[in-house]
């Protein structure tokens, strides 16, 4: 797996992140230490994580990015891993009350520092967004833990567009540097905001997209592969889980019909997904999470397969037809 440098940083990251939401709660560590050796065995070195990840089970706090510290001191390989990690996320018992105020999010951070066992984090990101706190006050307690050497780089993450833009123009007012990326939900399959089972979740659309190609941002995409909704509908499996309802959309039946095609020509359709990402003008980085190593190893194909520039059209003009 190629490695490429995220703009305006000196980060050399793989073409995929390795997502760790899972790592301690369905995962134990010993399948998470596995799925990482296999990872980073392959060339993968960015791992997605989060504060919140694993405190949807009574007790386990940030457990994911823990799992993730001891394996990075097992390993001893830190200097040679790239970490991505998220604070501020609401108390899951209380979405509606935000966290995003200087105070919560350095009190994060330093739990996250002493989960993961490091003294710094290479790409933090602000997990949702606060309107009621001016982004120049949120930039200005990011700038303080970089100067710090808690960070090194710092992102946002289910942010809408006016509030990015608010932060670009702070950062170019006060002379910070800024959010250097968006880690936002974004796939070749279409979602409909109005199903979606997080109303706090943000996807990317067509104006985010221009303004980040203008800005030199990046982007991290989650739910890359849509909880893999497109792949089992290509292949007629059965699409019961809740957040299915979300992705029932014309603009998804188009692409099944047309990746179904694609199919007949060689092409598979989870190494198409992702590959529809990182083919595109902005820079795309997306994030995988995987229990099988057959999966993997498909992520992996599809960092090698450079899209025909009809078929990147094809796709694009059928998830966006109305």
């Amino acid at each position: 797996m190629d490695r490429i440098t995220l703009k305006r940083t000196d980060l050399q990251v793989s073409q995929i992140a390795l997502g760790a939401a899972d790592y301690g709660t369905k995962y134990d560590d010993a399948v998470a230490f596995s799925q990482m050796d296999t990872f980073f065995a392959a060339g993968g070195n960015l791992i997605d994580t989060a504060h919140v990840y694993g405190s949807w089970v009574a007790g386990m706090g940030n457990v994911s990015e823990r799992v993730i510290g001891s394996w990075m001191k097992e390993r001893k390989n830190r200097s040679r891993v790239v970490i991505s990690t998220k604070g501020a996320h609401p108390a899951l018992e209380d979405m509606d009350k935000s966290r995003v105020y200087p105070s919560e999010i350095v009190k994060d951070m330093e739990e996250s520092l002493k989960g993961l066992q490091t003294d710094y984090i290479d790409l933090y990101f602000l997990h949702r967004d606060n309107p009621d706190v001016p982004a120049a006050e949120l930039l200005g307690c990011l700038e303080e833990q970089v100067e710090k050497g808690n960070i090194r780089y710092y992102g946002c993450s289910n942010w809408h567009l006016p509030r990015m833009v608010e932060a670009q123009k702070a950062a170019e007012k006060e002379g910070f540097r800024g959010f250097v990326c968006n880690q936002v939900m974004y796939s070749l399959a279409t979602a409909d905001k109005n199903k979606l089972w997080d109303p706090t979740l943000v996807m990317m659309d067509r104006e985010t997209y221009e303004n980040h190609l203008q800005a030199d941002w990046n982007v991290m995409a989650y739910m890359a592969l849509a909880k893999g909704y497109l792949v089992k509908k290509v292949h007629g499996v059965e699409v019961t889980s809740g957040t299915a309802s979300a992705y029932e959309t014309e603009a998804n039946r188009r692409l099944i019909s047309y990746l179904k095609d694609l199919q007949q020509e060689g092409y598979a359709v989870d190494e198409v997904c992702l590959a529809y990402l990182m083919n595109q003008e902005l820079l795309t980085v997306p994030v995988i999470s995987f229990s099988k190593t057959a999966q993997l190893q498909a992520a992996l194909r599809s960092c090698d397969l450079r899209m025909q520039r009809e078929i990147m059209e094809k796709l694009e003009q059928l998830r966006r037809e109305e």
